[in-house]
Order: structure tokens, then sequence, then C-alpha cells
């Protein structure tokens, strides 16, 4: 291989260093075979071309007899003709960067149950007011009205049982002086005395309307009142006078009328409060 032809303007120094570095390579390639000779000869032609800057490189070539392995033979040449070019070596090449080793993701955690809506609080009685009639008597009409809409009644049967309630009892839950068990499950100041019938309704207890107990129940004997209702044969065409009367069977069936305008003044303001 023809060895690179050196700079001018380079010292003698360096040529009789080279010369050197070409006499001992000599002297040591002798008794190899010829592939260790021709790449003695190419190493030596490079390090000569390298090292051509300064005495103290030329000696390091001269120290040097190692034999150089294939990457410094590669990286010899590369700055040489770096060097007769006068362009920079090639940067090395990184070494490709590794993958990050990934990772599984974390599987996301099951949302947490959603804690039960608290059951809504029962409301409160409905407050009506209407003239003409004081809290004790609201509170009783209210409880029929209750206690007729949960059976199925609408405005109609309410009506009825308002008229009924206020022209036998006053819409108070009345005890009986010929029932002194009567005073026990009542707190109204209202009493009647005619004969046997105690209660909102006046229903007796001789008639089979139900124990007194029940009887001084308002909702209870609200509730046996509608029923006795249902049974009546057409009452949702009757006049609410007429249908009362067929419930109650009294001796003056004309008086119920009278309390029609107020069963549907207590109703009205029912509806609106509620």
């Amino acid at each position: 291989m023809q060895i690179s032809r050196i700079p001018q303007g380079v010292t003698g120094t360096v040529r009789s260093a080279a010369a050197s570095i070409s006499r001992r390579l000599t002297d040591t390639l002798e008794g190899f075979k010829e592939h260790h000779r021709v790449r003695r000869l190419t190493v030596v032609a490079v390090a000569a071309a390298v090292f051509t800057g300064t005495g103290a490189t030329a000696a390091w070539a001269i120290s040097n007899t190692g034999e150089p392995t294939g990457t410094e033979v590669e990286a010899a040449a590369e700055t040489t003709e770096s060097a007769e070019t006068g362009e920079p070596a090639p940067a090395a090449e990184a070494p490709e960067p590794t993958e990050a080793p990934t990772t599984e993701a974390p599987e996301p955690e099951a949302p947490a149950e959603e804690a039960p809506e608290p059951e809504a609080e029962p409301e409160g009685p409905v407050d009506i007011d209407v003239s003409d009639i004081d809290d004790e008597q609201e509170a009783n009409a209210v409880t029929i009205i209750e206690t007729g809409e949960e059976m199925g009644f609408d405005e109609n049967g309410w009506a009825v049982a308002l008229a009924t309630a206020m022209q036998e009892a006053k819409l108070y839950n009345a005890a009986s002086e010929a029932v002194p068990e009567s005073f026990e499950y009542t707190d109204s100041d209202v009493t009647y005395s005619d004969h046997d019938s105690v209660g909102i309704f006046q229903q007796r207890t001789s008639m089979g309307w139900g124990s007194v107990e029940e009887l001084m129940d308002v909702s209870t004997s609200a509730g046996k009142f509608y029923g006795t209702l249902e049974d009546v044969d057409g009452w949702e065409g009757m006049s609410i006078a007429s249908a009362a009367q067929a419930v109650q069977v009294s001796a003056y069936p004309d008086y119920y009328a009278q309390w029609e305008d107020l069963a549907w003044d207590i109703i009205d303001a029912y509806e609106s409060e509620r």
C-alpha cells in the first residue's frame, strides 16, 4: 500500500521519525506471513500520517510496537483522511438509545360505591287556615281528607265526609258522657250525650261501628265512614247531603247540605297548602 505523501513544511525531525518507524517495522515483520506484513505496513503508513505534527507524537509511534486492533486501524485511517483534507474527524456515533422498559399502567381503582341517598323524611301534616273553624277542627279535617285519599277517594268523597263530620260533631273528636270510656281516647273538651254515639262521626258501638277505642280515633273512624260510603250504590252521582244520609241514616237528612260550602273551602285550603 502506498504511504500518503507528507505535506510540505514538515520538519526534518518528523521525516527522521517516519524513516526510523519504517526501518524498525521492517526488521520486526521479518519471518511473518505475507498477510501480516501487509497489515503492519498499513498500520505504519497510517501511524506516520497521523503523527506527523510533532516529534513527540512521532516518538510515540516508534515506541508503540504492539499490534493494533481493527478498530484502531479504522480510527487512524479516519484521522489521516481528516489530516489531509484539513477537516475535523467525524465524531464517533453515539450508541443507539435502548428503549426504556415499558411498565404497565396500574389498573384504575374501581369507583367507590355511591352511598345510598337518605330516605326522605315523612312530611308533616298539612296546616290549613280556614275561617270559621279553629286549629283542632282544621287538624281533624286534614286527617279525614288524607284517610280518604289513602283509600282511593277523590274530592267528592272528601266533601261528603267533611260535611258529615261537621254536622255530627262540628269536626271535634267528641267524647260522650253516656260512654265514660270515650274520655280515655281524646284531648278534646267537646262532649255530647246522644245515646252511645262517640267520636268525630258520632258512630255507635251498639250499631256495630266498632269498639269505643276505634271510634275515638279520627283516622280509624273516618276509614269506617269511607268504607260504608263505598258500599252505597251510585253515591258518586248523589248530592253531598244525600250521600251523607245514605251512610248515617240520620233523623235530620237535610242538615248535611248546610256544610257543603265549608267542606269545599277546606278542600281548597288543603290543596293549596299541599
